[in-house]
């Protein structure tokens, strides 16, 4: 490709994005830099900038009567195709709202949540399942698997919801299994799988569809160390190979060092951007 067909500088929609970032941002230490609109905004290295999510002040507050809880208070961010993304954040700071903004599992107050290109705020219900079905895949920390059915069963299952069963569903099925590592266990039952095996069943069910995003909540927290690594070792495989976007909301150290991106959230605010390689991992910080 010739240099005059790259992008020599941000689109609009980023420019407004940046001018976003500064007015809502709000660093925990220090006055907001130019560096730190870089971070949120850049995408990973030798990757064009093939935006997947783009989020532009989103604002997220439930409603109980006469009470507001404020769950997001303006987050802005831009996630690129097959970009690993992981999101920090510690109980009640908007963590999970975020991940449900983003994963198109509810819409924002205000702001916009565009996915592929769609802003999300004017699709009906129909049209919500059809998204989730068809352009995002979510790995679950309790696995979240149906236990009466096979792994094979499990792994079809969605792909029914999008039209495609019979022969197709099962050669498709057996093919994500052995992607996995689980191509000998296709006719198993959860009940008779380790724990890493019942998550592998669950990321192949997460592929079912051919998404283009996975989002993955805390998909090692139930998993010992070994086999937690082997997890993340799998995630960063098929993102390499199938081309996803992986987006992960977890404290696990090794996943924090294999990502291309980390992002803070406190009080319902991205406070902080970062590449791995610009992050003290030894510091108080990640000491859990």
């Amino acid at each position: 490709m010739s240099d005059a067909s790259q992008p020599t500088g941000p689109s609009p929609s980023q420019a407004v994005n940046r001018q976003v970032v500064a007015a809502t941002t709000v660093p925990t230490d220090r006055p907001l830099t130019e560096a730190d609109i870089d971070a949120l905004m850049a995408y990973p290295a030798g990757e064009p900038p093939a935006m997947v999510i783009n989020a532009i002040d989103v604002k997220k507050i439930y409603r109980q009567g006469t009470h507001e809880t404020h769950a997001l208070r303006g987050a802005t961010l831009d996630i690129f195709k097959r970009e690993y993304l992981s999101i920090m954040g510690p109980s009640g700071s908007g963590k999970s709202t975020l991940f449900n903004m983003i994963g198109a599992l509810g819409k924002p107050s205000e702001g916009k949540v565009y996915i592929d290109q769609v802003d999300i705020a004017h699709l009906d219900t129909n049209e919500l399942a059809w998204l989730r079905c068809r352009k995002v895949g979510y790995i679950f920390q309790s696995y979240n698997l149906i236990q009466v059915m096979t792994c094979l069963e499990n792994v079809t299952l969605p792909m029914a919801f999008a039209g495609v069963e019979g022969d197709a569903a099962r050669e498709r099925g057996i093919r994500i299994l052995k992607l996995v590592g689980l191509g000998h266990r296709i006719l198993h039952k959860p009940a008779e799988l380790s724990g890493g095996q019942q998550q592998r069943v669950a990321i192949a069910r997460a592929l079912a569809n051919e998404p283009e995003i996975v989002l993955a909540d805390e998909p090692t927290a139930n998993l010992d160390q070994h086999t937690g690594q082997e997890m993340i070792e799998l995630l960063a495989r098929l993102k390499d190979e199938l081309g996803v976007t992986i987006i992960s909301a977890t404290h696990d150290l090794k996943m924090l060092q294999q990502s291309d991106r980390i992002l803070w959230i406190e009080d319902g605010r991205i406070v902080r951007a970062a590449k791995p390689s610009e992050v003290d991992f030894s510091s108080k910080e990640f000491d859990h």
